[in-house]
C-alpha cells in the first residue's frame, strides 16, 4: 500500500528544527497535554477546522487540542478559505482572529473519476465532497487531489476560469488485492544474535520481497539489557506484545502471528513467508497517513473478502506507528549496532487494538486515529503498519502499510 503524506511547510519546518536522530530516553506518556484556542473572525458562523478535520464548531467558539502547533482553517460560503498555524499551550487559552475576504469572483470545476466516492482535496484541504461533484472556488491555478481506498492517489493542476465551468476527469489506478505478510521481531540493542536477525529481516523486506509483500515491526525487549532506549521510550507497548506472545528471549521472530522460525536462519524464515503468501485472501486493507503540525494522523480502511468460518468477535485491528533508519553516532547497546529499522513507536488507538466485532462484512469500514509526534521522532522516517489478527488463534489474516 502507498502512503500519502501532506506536509504543511511551516509546521514541518518547526518540527524538524527540534528533531534528533536518536530516540527519546524517557518513557512514552499516553496522557496528552491539552490547551484551548478561542477563534473569532470578522464573519460569524465560519466552519472551524483543525488540522484539516472539521470540528463541527463555528466562529466565534473555543476548540480544545493537544499542546503543539496546529493548522486552523476557516471555511464559509462566499468567502476565501484561510488557514494559519497556531501554537496551543498547556492548560492555557489562546485567542486568534481571522480576517476572511469575501469572494467577488468565482469559477467552478466539475471533478469526476473512473471510480465514484473518491475524496476531493483542493489545495490540500478536504472539500468534504466525493466524486463526481462540482466545486466552486476562486479563479486561478489550484491543485486537486483524489484519495480513494484501494486505489493509488492522483493529482492534477487545474486553471479555474471566472464565471465558467471547468471539467477535470481522473483515472485512478486500482491496487491489485494480494496477501501482505507481517514479521514481528523482538530484539534488544545488547543482543548479539539480533545483529544477524536484523540484517536478515531488513534484506527480506527491502530486497527479496519488497514492502508490497512483506512488512516488519520491531518490538524492543528489556533483556538482555534493561536500558534499551527503544524499550524505555514505550515500555507498556513493548510489554503488551511480549506478554501476548510469551516472549522470553531475543531475538524471537514471528510470521503472521503463528510461525516462529529460527531468527538467524534466512532460509527457514523465507520458507515460512512463502507458505503464508499463498494463504486464502480474507481481507483487503488500505492505510494512509497525514502529518500536520505536531500530529500524526492515520486512516485505515478494511474490507472483508471472505469471512466464512471466522469468529469476528475474536478479531482485532492493530495499528502501529513505526520509525525506520534510526542512526546513532555510537552504539546504544553492547552488540555494536548503530542503525535500526521498523521500530515500534506507538500502537493505536491503544495497545489492545480495535475490536472488529460487528463490522460490516459487505462494505468498506474506515478507522481514523492520531497521535502526537514525540521529541526525537524523525517525521520522514515514520510509517503506519496495520493488521487484522485473531486474538484467540493469534493468526494475522492481512497486513497493510504506508511504506512505498
Amino acid at each position: 500500500m502507498k502512503k500519502i503524506k501532506i506536509f504543511f511547510t511551516l509546521a514541518i519546518l518547526l518540527i524538524l528544527q527540534n528533531c534528533e536522530t536518536n530516540p527519546p530516553t524517557t518513557p512514552f506518556d499516553p496522557q496528552q497535554n491539552m490547551g484551548k484556542v478561542f477563534i473569532t473572525s470578522n464573519v460569524s458562523e465560519a466552519e472551524i477546522w483543525i488540522d484539516y478535520i472539521n470540528t463541527g464548531k463555528f466562529t466565534p467558539d473555543t476548540v480544545e487540542a493537544i499542546v503543539g502547533i496546529h493548522i486552523i482553517t476557516l471555511i464559509k460560503e462566499n468567502y476565501i478559505t484561510k488557514s494559519d498555524s497556531i501554537e496551543v499551550l498547556k492548560d492555557s487559552l489562546v485567542e486568534f482572529t481571522f480576517l476572511l475576504d469575501e469572494v467577488t469572483e468565482t469559477g467552478k470545476v466539475y471533478i469526476s473519476a473512473n471510480v465514484d466516492g473518491a475524496q476531493i482535496f483542493i489545495d490540500l484541504i478536504n472539500s468534504g465532497k466525493t466524486t463526481p461533484d462540482t466545486i466552486e472556488t476562486t479563479p486561478g491555478i489550484h491543485q486537486i487531489d483524489l484519495l480513494r481506498a484501494f486505489f493509488r492517489p492522483s493529482t492534477q493542476i487545474i486553471d479555474v476560469v471566472k464565471d465558467s465551468l471547468t471539467t477535470s476527469h481522473f483515472v485512478l489506478e486500482e491496487i491489485p488485492p494480494s496477501n501482505v505478510i507481517l514479521i514481528e521481531d523482538f530484539a534488544n540493542v545488547s543482543c548479539i544474535p539480533c545483529v544477524t536477525s536484523n540484517k536478515i529481516i531488513e534484506s527480506l523486506t527491502n530486497d527479496t520481497y519488497g514492502h508490497e509483500k512483506l512488512v516488519a515491526i520491531k518490538y524492543p525487549t528489556n533483556f538482555p539489557s534493561p536500558s534499551d532506549p527503544f524499550y524505555l521510550s514505550n515500555p507498556t507497548g513493548c510489554e503488551s506484545r511480549m506478554d501476548y506472545y510469551n516472549i522470553f528471549f531475543a531475538p524471537t521472530t514471528i510470521i503472521d502471528g503463528t510461525e516462529r522460525p529460527i531468527s538467524t536462519d534466512s532460509l527457514i524464515i523465507k520458507s515460512a513467508i512463502d507458505g503464508r503468501l499463498v494463504k486464502d485472501l480474507r481481507f483487503r486493507m488500505f492505510v494512509s497517513d497525514l502529518v500536520v503540525g505536531t500530529n500524526y494522523f492515520t486512516t485505515v480502511t478494511v474490507k472483508v473478502i471472505n469471512g466464512s468460518g471466522i469468529d469476528f468477535s475474536n478479531l482485532v485491528l492493530h495499528t502501529v506507528v513505526t520509525e525506520t533508519n534510526i542512526e546513532f553516532s555510537t552504539p546504544p547497546g553492547s552488540n555494536g549496532e548503530t542503525k535500526f529499522y521498523d521500530v515500534m513507536r506507538v500502537m493505536l488507538p491503544s495497545n489492545a487494538g480495535e475490536s472488529l466485532n460487528g463490522i460490516s462484512q459487505t462494505e468498506e469500514v474506515v478507522f481514523q486515529y492520531f497521535t502526537n509526534l514525540q521529541p526525537g521522532w524523525v517525521v520522514s522516517n515514520l510509517n503506519t503498519v496495520s493488521f487484522v489478527q485473531n486474538v484467540s488463534t493469534k493468526e494475522i489474516y492481512q497486513t497493510c502499510s504506508t511504506f512505498e
